[in-house]
C-alpha cells in the first residue's frame, strides 16, 4: 500500500507539472488518483486553520470591547474597566471543552472527521460566548446596586443566571446526542463530539470561568489595571454603567418599538417566511464532492469534465481475492472488462 500511495503522489507531482508547461499549453488534460481527494481535504483542512484562528481572535476583541464597563465621557478607567483578560479566559475555555471533547472519543475509540476539526470550534464559540455574555453583563449590572462582597455577589448571579444556563446546554446537548442515531456515520460522530464538547463548555463556564469572574471583580475593584493586576491606581470612583453594550440596546429599543417600524418588520418577516417556503422545492438534496475542494484544486477539472463528457454513473470497483489465476487466458477472460470480452466474464454480465 505504501509503494501505491508513494507511486499515485509522484505520478499527480508529475500530472501537475506536465500541465503547467507552456509547451502543453495546447492540451487540456484533467487528471486523478485514488488519492487525490483525500490529499486535497487535507490541504483545505490545513488552510481553514488559519480561518478558525482569525474567527477565534475577532470574537476575543469583540467579547473584550463588550464586557468592558467603559465610560464614554471619561477614560481615566479604560485600563482598568476593560476585560482583556477575562476575554481570553472565555476563549480558551471554548478551546478547552472542543480538545476535552476530541480527548474524550479519541479514548473511547470513536473516529473523528474533517468537519468535526472544522465546525465544532465555531460551533462551540457560539454557545459558550452567549453563556459568557449572560455571566457577565448579570453581574454588572447586580454589582451596580448591591454592596455585598464579591464572593456572594457571584454567587447570587450565578443561583439568578445557572438553571437557565444548565436547561441551554442540556437541550444543546440532548439536541446534538439525538443526531447519534442517524444511520449515517459522519452525521453521527458529529452529534457526538458536539454534545460532548457543549457539555464540556457548561462544566467549565460555572467552575472555571466563574472564579476567573471572581478574581477579574476582585482586581476590578481594588482599582488594579487589566492584565498588568501588578499596577494599583488610587481609587477615585467606582466602575460606570458603560455605554457599549446599554446605550446602543436603549436606542435599537426605542427604535424598533416606534409606531410605525413594528408593523413594518411584522410584513418583513412574514413576506421572508413565504418567500423561503416558496423557494424549498428548489432546494438540491445531495453533497457533490466538488463542494468539498479547494477553489484551486485540479480536481475540479476533473469533475468538471466528467460530468460533462463521461456522465455515466459512479464508478464500480471488483476485488478479487489473493490466488487468482491471472496467467492463463480463462482466468483471464473470466474478469476481462474492456472491448472483445468473452459474453461470459464478470463485466460483461453485469452490464447486460
Amino acid at each position: 500500500l505504501k509503494k501505491a500511495m508513494a507511486w499515485e503522489k509522484a505520478f499527480i507531482e508529475f500530472m501537475k507539472d506536465y500541465t503547467k508547461d507552456p509547451k502543453n499549453g495546447n492540451l487540456t488534460i484533467s487528471f486523478t488518483a485514488e488519492r487525490a481527494i483525500q490529499d486535497e481535504l487535507n490541504r483545505e483542512s490545513a488552510t481553514d486553520i488559519y480561518t478558525i484562528l482569525v474567527s477565534y481572535l475577532i470574537m476575543f476583541a469583540y467579547i473584550t470591547v463588550a464586557l468592558g464597563q467603559l465610560d464614554c465621557k471619561d477614560c481615566s478607567r479604560l485600563l482598568i474597566d476593560s476585560k482583556v483578560t477575562l476575554g481570553l479566559g472565555g476563549i480558551f475555555i471554548v478551546l478547552f471543552s472542543v480538545v476535552a471533547s476530541l480527548g474524550f472519543w479519541s479514548y473511547i475509540g470513536e473516529p473523528a472527521t474533517l468537519i468535526i476539526i472544522e465546525v465544532i470550534p465555531f460551533l462551540v464559540l457560539a454557545v459558550g460566548v452567549d453563556n459568557i455574555f449572560i455571566l457577565v453583563q448579570t453581574y454588572q449590572r447586580y454589582s451596580i446596586y448591591a454592596e455585598e462582597d464579591i464572593p456572594h455577589k457571584v454567587g447570587r448571579v450565578l443561583g439568578e443566571v445557572a438553571p437557565s444556563m444548565l436547561l441551554t446546554s442540556l437541550s444543546e446537548s440532548i439536541a446534538f446526542a439525538l443526531g447519534a442515531l442517524s444511520t449515517m456515520p459522519a452525521v453521527r460522530v458529529f452529534s457526538l463530539y458536539a454534545a460532548v464538547a457543549v457539555l464540556f463548555d457548561f462544566l467549565l463556564q460555572v467552575t472555571v470561568f466563574v472564579a476567573l469572574l471572581s478574581l477579574d471583580s476582585k482586581r476590578q475593584e481594588n482599582n488594579r489595571y487589566d492584565i498588568l493586576c501588578c499596577i494599583k491606581e488610587p481609587k477615585l470612583r467606582g466602575p460606570s454603567e458603560g455605554c457599549s453594550v446599554y446605550s446602543v440596546m436603549k436606542v435599537f429599543a426605542d427604535v424598533l418599538l416606534s409606531e410605525f417600524i413594528r408593523p413594518a418588520i411584522i410584513c418583513l418577516f412574514t413576506g421572508l417566511l413565504f418567500l423561503s417556503i416558496s423557494a424549498t422545492p428548489n432546494i438540491d438534496v445531495g453533497l457533490d464532492q466538488e463542494l468539498a475542494l479547494p477553489k484551486d484544486s485540479y480536481l475540479l477539472n476533473w469533475f468538471s469534465d466528467m460530468k460533462q463528457y463521461l456522465n455515466v454513473g459512479p464508478p464500480v470497483y471488483f476485488v478479487v481475492n489473493e490466488g487468482y489465476d491471472y496467467e492463463h487466458p480463462k482466468g483471464q477472460n473470466m474478469i476481462c472488462g474492456s472491448s472483445g470480452c468473452n459474453p461470459n466474464s464478470l463485466v460483461q454480465q453485469i452490464f447486460l
